[in-house]
């Protein structure tokens, strides 16, 4: 269904209104004109918002003809919104390929089909990353419909968060959004997109 993976080494919205959330507040993180970002947006006035801001080390240069993490870790701004809850957090949270590769399994999750999902390996559902500090899962898809689930841990998990479902996945939010505003989210933010590696065979 081409939801692409990785595991850690160590149909429209029309005619549904979202409530007024600290999304739409100035001071958001999508909001600044500076930082191009990843909006995931429920329907229940819960969001994600996802920023790459800079490289973590912004003058490395590879030296070597193989792939050197520190030139493409990634420092990326977070906030969220749980429904009881805000939050933010500035950490080094994927590296470049990561990154692209969450903008390529966001836009699998604009064309997925609940059938397709239903008979996806439950490993193609989510999206692991190096860092335990963001996980995704899709949990389903139906009329049109994605429901998404984001886990924060480590630095990026809220000081009162929970460790849902007793999985150590981390804290989540669960999200419902219109395919199409999937879609939508992942071509606004082309910085996430773009990312380009560094120090790459």
């Amino acid at each position: 269904m081409g939801l692409a993976r990785r595991t850690p080494d160590h149909s429209s919205s029309a005619g549904r209104t979202r409530p007024r959330t600290e999304a739409d507040r100035p001071g958001s993180t999508c909001s600044r004109p500076s930082i191009e970002c990843v909006r995931l947006q429920s329907l229940d006035g819960q969001f994600v918002d996802i920023a790459v801001t800079s490289y973590q080390f912004g003058g490395r240069q590879s030296s070597s003809n193989e792939v050197d993490w520190d030139a493409n870790w990634l420092m990326v701004r977070g906030k969220a919104w749980d429904g009881v809850q805000s939050w933010e957090f500035h950490d080094p949270c994927m590296t470049t390929w990561e990154a692209r590769q969450l903008a390529s399994w966001l836009r699998g999750l604009g064309n997925a089909h609940s059938e397709t999902v239903s008979a996806a390996d439950p490993e193609e559902l989510r999206l692991w990353l190096t860092e335990p500090n963001l996980m995704f899962t899709l949990a389903s898809t139906s009329q049109g419909i994605t429901t998404l689930d984001v886990y924060f841990d480590a630095e990026s998990r809220p000081p009162s968060g929970s460790n849902d479902d007793h999985d150590g996945l981390g804290h989540r939010v669960r999200l419902m959004i219109p395919q199409a505003d999937v879609t939508a989210a992942v071509a606004n933010g082309s910085r996430i997109s773009s990312s380009s590696r560094r120090g790459e065979v």
